[in-house]
């Protein structure tokens, strides 16, 4: 599963109830006499007006995407990358936000969505108006972006040469990165002309 795939996952999730201790499925009334027994206080009394349908928790929202079950610690322990979470804006799309004891998922644009407990179910919400302390990069999903054979990105970058910082144009194709020879000629000093297909640099 993707991290865009995750994010649409949760998008069709949004409204379903929340009940903790619940991964996706429907709630029958032994299932949360068991879940009360199990978790007391928890399991909120009012959420036995839940009984029929799906519920789900924080941490079963991504469990039920993924198909591996893990609790909101679990996912912060096997996660390949832990980060705080001033730095967000790094984060790919479909990382999951965390603090102790609950997780959700990062939406993009400040946004997240999460079952954010059993007043709320599973919506959707700003970072700032939550208290997540770190992002993660869970290891049960692809942040990997996949680029086409012919897309092709151009953007400025920096070449330090002798300690000399230079900004030139990298173009990025097929996963690998190009600079103009021309870029490099000036940042060096040198013309370029050509002998048929053979670039000749010439120093100035």
């Amino acid at each position: 599963m993707t991290g865009e795939e995750l994010v649409a996952f949760a998008k069709s999730k949004l409204g379903v109830p929340y009940v903790y201790g619940m991964k996706g499925t429907v709630m029958t009334l032994s299932k949360y006499n068991e879940l009360k027994a199990l978790y007391g206080a928890l399991v909120w009394d009012s959420d036995k007006n839940k009984v029929g349908k799906v519920c789900c928790d924080c941490s079963g929202l991504i469990s039920w995407a993924t198909g591996i079950i893990r609790n909101s610690q679990g996912y912060h322990d096997t996660a390949l990358e832990v980060q705080p979470i001033s730095t967000i804006s790094k984060a790919p799309i479909g990382a999951a936000v965390w603090q102790k004891g609950h997780i959700g998922i990062y939406i993009g644009n400040g946004e997240y969505i999460a079952e954010d407990g059993s007043a709320y179910g599973c919506r959707r919400n700003k970072l700032s108006k939550a208290g997540f302390t770190h992002w993660l990069r869970l290891k049960d999903v692809d942040y990997t972006e996949k680029q086409g054979v012919d897309d092709e990105v151009v953007e400025q970058a920096k070449l330090i040469v002798n300690g000399k910082e230079y900004t030139v144009e990298r173009i990025l194709k097929d996963g690998t990165n190009y600079v103009k020879i021309r870029d490099i000629a000036d940042v060096l000093g040198y013309e370029v002309t050509s002998k048929g297909s053979i670039a000749v640099l010439t120093k100035r």
